[in-house]
């Protein structure tokens, strides 16, 4: 049967004549055996054969140049093979919250892009809901997602907690406090986000204002941040944002401080309990170490 190793034999044939010396030195009568079992495969006569000389036949001579590309293709794939199995190249389709590209997400991006430059990432914003199913369709390898999520299938870890702060118009009487109670905004009309979209969370916002001894005017709930944002900057009411949410550049808002137990926005890496790609290894192992650094950098 013809393959890598048949292909090698034959390239080592050279295109001119040689003396006795250097036929006996370059091809063993295990080469030449071998190069016969070649020809009667392949049903074409390779070589010229006479007591002093060998030579390449036409045929030969047409096979050998191709027989050289073969084997350089062959050779290139097993590169390319050994460096997906290394992670260095292939694709990888990330699903991120808008809140992580606020915190760690950038700097994951920066250092993989800088060890890993091969690697082609696909970004796609959504939802936690949203990644979820994505992430069970396979349409997502992983997501930057905030947990608690059901969803068995799925492995998860930890990346950091960010405290909630309050988000008011910056005409807002109360805009120039940097810390306030929950029990100032009793009379304030709230706007949220879904609770399909974080539920615990919701109804720890809803529990913290009851402990305050009011029930929160719930009038609009919108699932992204900046849009909620948007809505505050027009005065229509105030919100809760992760701190992060500072950063935006929506204008005529004011943040403070919950005083006392503030919420806390947990964020999480979330990928299939499945075989994890070479790629996705590489995206978790540096991952896991900006998160850490992270937390360190908030312990300092």
């Amino acid at each position: 049967m013809f393959d890598k190793h048949s292909a090698n034999r034959f390239r080592r044939i050279p295109r001119f004549h040689h003396n006795e010396c250097v036929i006996r030195e370059q091809f063993s009568r295990l080469i030449s055996r071998q190069i016969r079992l070649l020809e009667e495969e392949l049903g074409i006569s390779l070589l010229r054969r006479t007591k002093r000389t060998v030579e390449l036949t036409e045929a030969g001579a047409t096979f050998l140049p191709e027989v050289r590309k073969a084997l350089q293709q062959i050779e290139s794939a097993i590169q390319v093979a050994q460096r997906a199995a290394r992670g260095e190249i292939g694709s990888l389709q990330i699903a991120f919250t808008a809140s992580s590209m606020h915190t760690v997400l950038p700097k994951i991006l920066q250092q993989f892009r800088a060890l890993h430059p091969n690697v082609k990432l696909d970004m796609t914003e959504l939802c936690t809901l949203d990644q979820v199913e994505a992430l069970r369709t396979e349409t997502v390898d992983v997501g930057l997602l905030h947990p608690p999520i059901d969803a068995p299938f799925l492995t998860l870890h930890p990346l950091q907690g960010e405290k909630l702060v309050i988000a008011l118009p910056e005409a807002h009487p109360l805009s120039q406090h940097k810390q306030l109670p929950l029990k100032a905004l009793a009379a304030e009309p709230f706007i949220l986000h879904p609770h399909y979209e974080g539920p615990i969370l919701y109804d720890q916002i809803l529990n913290l204002c009851r402990q305050a001894e009011f029930e929160p005017h719930i009038i609009h709930e919108e699932l992204k941040h900046q849009t909620r944002l948007g809505l505050v900057a027009a005065g229509i009411g105030v919100t809760f944002v992760p701190e992060s949410a500072q950063q935006s550049s929506i204008s005529g808002v004011s943040y403070c401080a919950i005083a006392g137990d503030a919420p806390t926005l947990q964020l999480a890496a979330a990928w299939r309990t499945s075989p994890v790609s070479p790629v996705l290894q590489e995206f978790l192992q540096i991952t896991r170490r900006v998160a850490l650094n992270a937390r360190n950098d908030v312990l300092q």
